[in-house]
C-alpha cells in the first residue's frame, strides 16, 4: 500500500514538473516580453523601449513586440504591433525614431512589408494638432543657426538661410529638405570655381525634390580623365566637411556623366572609410568607369558606317596657293615606299598653336597636291610626326597641345584624305597616394612587327614616371589595324 502511494506520489510530481515546464516553454514562446533596444529623447525626459513579444511564428511567420513609452518617468502608451520579417527575430533595426518637439515618431520596418509609422504625444493624447509658425522658426534656428525669414508656400513654410532656401512641413518632426538644398549650395560653390559647368536632374517635389548632380566629361584625353576624377573627389571632400557621409549616405548615391552627348549613371562604391588620406579606392573606381565609357564610346563611333565622315573637295584650291604651301617648311613629313612624300605643312598659327595642310608630292617637291585642308579637324598644336603602313594608305599622325605636354593621336585609312582622332587605354600607373594616372601622353610612333601593330607612347616633355627598369615609355597594341589599342607593357624609351 505504502509502495503504490509512493509510486503515485512520484507520477504526481513529475506531471506537475512536466506542467510547470510546458508552461515556461509556451509562456517564453508566446508570451515573455524580451528588450531589444531603447531610446531617449534629447532632454531625456523621454524614454522608448523596444521589446520582443515571445518568438517568431515558425517556420517564417509574423514576429509580435510592443513599444512601451515612458515620460517623466511614467508610462504613457504600450503599443502592440505586428511585423512581417521573413520570421526574423525583432532587431533594432527594425525600428527608427525621429524626435519631435511635442511628440516622437516611430517606424517600424520588416523585409515583407511597407513601412509602419506610429506617432506617440508626450502629453499622452492621440492626435497632433500642428506647431505654429513661432514653433517652428524656433526649431529650424536650433537646428540650423539663424534664420533670415520665413514665408508660408501652400502647406509649407519656406525659410531662407541668406544662403539658399529649404522647405518644412507642419507635422509632428517638422520634416524638411535643408539638408538636400544645402547640398545644391555646396556643390554649386565648389564648381563655381572650377572650369567644369555642372547641371542637376532632378525629381520629386517639395520636400522629396532631390538634385542629381550631372558634371560634364569633355573628352576622352588622358589628362582630362585626371582632372574630372580629381575633380569629383575634391567636391565631395569639399561637400562632406558640412556634411558627412555616415549621416548623409543619401546624398552621395550617384552621380551622373554628360559625356559627348550622352549621360551615364555612375554609383559610388562604400564610402564608409572615404576620407582625404584614402580617397584613391573611390578615385581609381571612378577613373576605371570614365574610361570604360569612352572606350565605349570610341568604339561605337568607329563602328558606324563611313558616311558619317565628310570628305572635304580639295579640287578648287588654286595651283598658286599648292605652290604656296609647297614652298613652307613642313614640320613633319613622311616618304612611301612608292616614293610619295607627305608633308605637314603649318599655314596659320594663333595663341601658340599651328594649324595645318597635308600635301603630298611624287618628284621631289616640284609640284605637290592637295591631300587634306585639315588634317587634325579643326585643332590646333604641333605636329610632331606622320607615317604610313606597307599598304600606303593607313596612316597615323600626333598632334601636340597644351604647350607640348600631350599629344594626340590621328589616324587615316583613305592616304590622308580625311582623320579621326583615335584613344587609347590608360597604363594606370599608381601615385604615392594610390590613385590611377596615365604617364604615357604622347605617341611617338606607329609600326608594323612580325605581322603586329604597335604604338610606342612616351611621357612628353614633363613626365617623370620610372618604372621597375628606370624611365619608360608604354607598349600598346592594336588588332584591328589601329582604330583600337591595349596596352601591354612599360619598355625602355
Amino acid at each position: 500500500m505504502k509502495k503504490r502511494n509512493m509510486f503515485s506520489l512520484i507520477i504526481g510530481i513529475v506531471l506537475i514538473l512536466f506542467l510547470i515546464l510546458a508552461g515556461s516553454l509556451w509562456y517564453v514562446k508566446n508570451c515573455r516580453y524580451t528588450d531589444i533596444d531603447a531610446q531617449i529623447s534629447p532632454d531625456e525626459r523621454c524614454q522608448l523601449s523596444l521589446q520582443m513579444k515571445g518568438e517568431p511564428e515558425w517556420p517564417f511567420g509574423s514576429t509580435y513586440g510592443r513599444i512601451v513609452a515612458r515620460y517623466d518617468g511614467k508610462v504613457i502608451r504600450k503599443i502592440e504591433f505586428e511585423i512581417c520579417d521573413d520570421g526574423a527575430m525583432l532587431r533594432k533595426e527594425n525600428w527608427d525614431v525621429v524626435w519631435g518637439v511635442a511628440g516622437v515618431q516611430v517606424t517600424l520596418k520588416g523585409s515583407e512589408q511597407d513601412n509602419q509609422v506610429i506617432q506617440i504625444m508626450y502629453d499622452g493624447t492621440e492626435g497632433f494638432s500642428g506647431y505654429s509658425q513661432d514653433q517652428i522658426t524656433a526649431e529650424m534656428g536650433k537646428r540650423y543657426g539663424n534664420i533670415a525669414s520665413c514665408s508660408k508656400e501652400g502647406d509649407l513654410y519656406c525659410f531662407d538661410t541668406g544662403k539658399f532656401s529649404f522647405l518644412v512641413q507642419n507635422d509632428l518632426i517638422m520634416s524638411d529638405n535643408y539638408k538636400m538644398e544645402f547640398f545644391r549650395y555646396l556643390t554649386d560653390e565648389y564648381f563655381s570655381t572650377r572650369n567644369r559647368v555642372h547641371e542637376y536632374e532632378e525629381s520629386g517635389t517639395g520636400l522629396e525634390k532631390t538634385y542629381t548632380p550631372v558634371i560634364p566629361l569633355f573628352s576622352a584625353a588622358s589628362e582630362e580623365e585626371e582632372w574630372f576624377c580629381s575633380d569629383v573627389i575634391n567636391w565631395l571632400l569639399y561637400v562632406m566637411k558640412e556634411l558627412p557621409y555616415g549621416e548623409n549616405e543619401d546624398l552621395y548615391r550617384q552621380i551622373k556623366i554628360a559625356y559627348d552627348g550622352e549621360t551615364f549613371d555612375y554609383v559610388f562604391p562604400d564610402m564608409q572609410d572615404f576620407t582625404q588620406e584614402n580617397g584613391s579606392p573611390v578615385y581609381n573606381d571612378l577613373y576605371d568607369f570614365v574610361e570604360k565609357i569612352t572606350a565605349e564610346n570610341h568604339e561605337e563611333k568607329i563602328g558606324k558606317e563611313e558616311d558619317a565622315v565628310e570628305e572635304k573637295d580639295n579640287s578648287e584650291i588654286a595651283e598658286e596657293t599648292v605652290q604656296f604651301y609647297l614652298s613652307l617648311t613642313p614640320d613633319c613629313s613622311y616618304e612611301t615606299a612608292k616614293g610619295i612624300e607627305y608633308r605637314m605643312v603649318p599655314v596659320d598659327r594663333a595663341c601658340g598653336s599651328s594649324y595645318y595642310v597635308l600635301i603630298a608630292t611624287a618628284d621631289g617637291g616640284k609640284s605637290a597636291s592637295m591631300v587634306n585642308l585639315d588634317p587634325y579637324l579643326g585643332s590646333g598644336g604641333g605636329a610632331r610626326w606622320i607615317s604610313f603602313l606597307q599598304d600606303g594608305q593607313t596612316g597615323f599622325s600626333c598632334l601636340s597641345y597644351s604647350g607640348g605636354a600631350y599629344g594626340r593621336l590621328y589616324r587615316t585609312e583613305d592616304g590622308g584624305k580625311s582623320f579621326e582622332t583615335v584613344e587609347y587605354p590608360s597604363a594606370k600607373a599608381k601615385l604615392s597616394d594610390g590613385t590611377y594616372y596615365n604617364p604615357f601622353v604622347m605617341p611617338e610612333r606607329v609600326y608594323e612587327e612580325d605581322g603586329r601593330l604597335y604604338m610606342e607612347v612616351g611621357q612628353g616633355p614633363d613626365g617623370d614616371y620610372y618604372g621597375e627598369e628606370g624611365y619608360c615609355h608604354g607598349l600598346y597594341e592594336s588588332e584591328d589595324n589601329g582604330k583600337t589599342w591595349t596596352y601591354l607593357k612599360e619598355i625602355a624609351p
